[in-house]
């Protein structure tokens, strides 16, 4: 039952066109299934100019090791970030050659809630922005504060200044998918991964797994100027697999766009050459915004272009970029775009006056006037451009006021069985109702209900129709409505972890305690690796009130989750119930340490700290 979502900003892929042992005939498929990912070290003998100047490129520099990695930031002088309203505050520093961050809740000078880690691997080439990853037990999680460059400053990173995660976002699948070569998970994880890391996106990302092609070269075959078809070669690609290969993470506007992961298929599976729509099906929403972009929004952008549209399919990626040199070097020249657009277009048809254009060329004048440069709706700090070509870009700021959806790709999608459309589209909505202001979400829920009951009502025999259609239902506080869904979900696949929770939660809700701790016990057994189960056995042993028993799961649940305040915040409320007063206000204080802005908290670690004061 494939319950996972295609999901997060990414940022970093490109196309690659350069042929990799000559020319040759049009390739249309992806390698053989046999070949395996074998890393860019192993192009590097053959290809090391190409290496050389990818390894230079955002793409190129996507990932690294703080340590040994050039030290732009300050790590001593504006080394701090605060939040005024609530007092939390941050430090970064250095000891020696090892880098941290702190984060505390600072009040009249005192420190508290102090949560201090060390900074293992950077994400982002620093042509605008570094974020940074920590570790608990090789689990990777982002630190909640980035540098970014052009402003030279530590702020929140992008999006923790509307819901700051702290120390404790998970760098799943779909992060490292567009931020890293090739990294695959260790069984039963959600973020550790086996060894070794790559450092950076190389190769594979755009060619696919190259041990095939590695091997026949290394056996000393002579080229034969045809190709290789064990390695894809984007050239020889139609031109809409081509610009696909960029599709993968440079189709993702944060703000407009849900890339919808196909049923029963791993994204890790896909590979260059293959359509897009093999592994997702791209949805955005229907009216555009001529102000609005995001940080990953080049395709997105550059699809409403009249110069796109209208090229009878000249115009691609590859038109301007060549992937595998930076678009910073220092010896671009400077009318480089312009040149690009005189490919097509007339000089002569300009019609900014002579004065103006004299004044702005060099550098790119058609690009200052035709590609709006700002900063992006998901990122601060940063200058990005604006890749939807057009007559004017100084057109008013108007904001979104409809919200429905339709596909990126029309036929890939048209061809798709009417209940699969349904449930894409259905998809498409309740993840973008997530990414939008409270106020506009009541828009986008009926609407996902709709789609996700015609899925059903067609035919589709996913469970995970039934599952998703349950979190629409609960969305819109249709809470009896969502339980029959997550009991259809479970019943059709009780194997399914989510599924399996969901019904149990729904079950507590509705106080059927014997059914929901059968229904969660078999999900620890058979997912003794989740803390989600344990969480909720928990609270059903609470409502029966078996503190004890209670208090037991939770701590079995923070084995496996230390860091989760909410699974702290619990225990202490039992220890503080069981009179064990000095335990109690130890995980009120670990709950504050990893939620220190929560109100909730907040008041949880008041009052259990008042109960052990009173009994003392």
């Amino acid at each position: 039952m494939g319950l996972a979502r295609l999901a997060g900003v990414p940022t970093c892929a490109a196309v690659v066109i350069l042929a990799a042992c000559g020319g040759g005939a049009k390739q249309s498929a992806a390698p053989p299934e046999t070949a395996r990912y074998v890393g860019s070290e192993a192009c590097r003998s053959c290809h090391a100019e190409t290496w050389s100047t990818f390894s230079r490129t955002g793409m190129g520099r996507s990932w690294y090791p703080l340590a040994g990695a050039e030290i732009i930031e300050d790590w001593s002088g504006r080394n701090t970030v605060d939040v005024a309203r609530t007092g939390l505050h941050y430090a970064m520093f250095r000891r020696g050659e090892r880098f941290f961050m702190r984060q505390s809740l600072v009040d009249r000078g005192r420190e508290t809630a102090v949560d201090e880690r060390e900074l293992l691997w950077v994400v982002g080439s620093a042509h605008h922005s570094r974020a940074y990853l920590v570790a608990w037990d090789e689990k990777l999680f982002q630190a909640p504060v980035c540098w970014f460059t052009k402003d030279a400053l530590w702020d929140l990173c992008p999006g923790y200044e509307m819901k700051n995660d702290y120390f404790s976002r998970e760098i799943d699948r779909t992060c490292v998918f567009c931020h890293n070569g090739r990294m695959t998970l260790r069984p039963d994880s959600r973020n550790a991964y086996e060894d070794p890391i790559p450092h950076g996106i190389n190769c594979e990302r755009c060619h696919g797994p190259g041990s095939l092609h590695v091997a026949r070269w290394a056996r000393g075959e002579t080229p034969t100027g045809t190709g290789d078809p064990a390695v894809v070669n984007p050239r020889r690609l139609s031109t809409p697999l081509r610009m696909q290969i960029c599709f993968q993470c440079h189709l993702g506007d944060s703000k407009a766009t849900e890339r919808v992961a196909r049923r029963e298929v791993r994204l890790e599976d896909w590979r260059p050459g293959q359509p897009i729509t093999d592994a997702m099906v791209p949805f955005r929403f229907s009216e555009t915004t001529p102000h609005e972009y995001g940080l990953s929004a080049q395709v997105d952008r550059l699809l409403l272009s009249r110069c796109f549209t209208e090229s009878a399919g000249k115009m691609e990626c590859v038109t301007c970029h060549d992937p595998h040199v930076t678009v910073y070097r220092a010896d671009r020249g400077a009318d480089f775009f312009t040149a690009k657009c005189l490919g097509c277009h007339d000089p002569h048809a300009c019609t900014a006056p002579q004065a103006t254009r004299a004044k702005t060329r060099p550098p790119d004048d058609c690009v200052q006037c035709h590609m709006r440069k700002a900063e992006p709706d998901d990122h601060r700090h940063a200058v990005f451009t604006d890749h939807w070509i057009r007559r004017r870009i100084d057109e008013p700021n108007v904001p979104r006021t409809r919200f429905g959806v339709e596909p990126y790709l029309p036929d890939a999608y048209a061809a798709l069985p009417p209940a699969d459309r349904a449930f894409y589209t259905a998809r498409a909505l309740s993840l973008r109702a997530h990414a939008v202001p409270p106020e506009n979400q009541k828009s986008i829920w009926p609407g996902a209900e709709k789609a996700f009951r015609e899925s059903i009502a067609l035919g589709l025999g996913d469970p995970a129709a039934s599952f998703f259609l349950g979190k629409a239902l609960s969305a819109q506080g249709k809470h009896r409505e969502a339980a029959e869904a997550y009991a259809a979900a479970y019943a059709a696949d009780p194997a399914d972890h989510d599924a399996a929770l969901a019904h149990g939660q729904a079950l507590l809700r509705a106080r059927h305690l014997d059914e929901a701790e059968r229904v969660l016990q078999a999900a620890i057994d058979l997912h003794p690796e989740a803390a989600g189960p344990l969480a909720e056995l928990a609270r059903a042993r609470f409502q029966r009130g078996d503190v004890a028993a209670a208090l037991a799961l939770y701590r079995k649940a923070l084995r496996l989750e230390p860091w989760n305040a909410s699974l702290h915040e619990n225990a202490a409320m039992l220890l503080s119930a069981l009179a064990r007063h000095d335990e109690a206000v130890a995980e009120a204080e670990e709950a504050l340490r990893f939620d220190p802005e929560s109100p909730g908290v907040r008041r949880s670690n008041a009052t259990i700290r008042q109960r052990a004061s009173a009994a003392r």
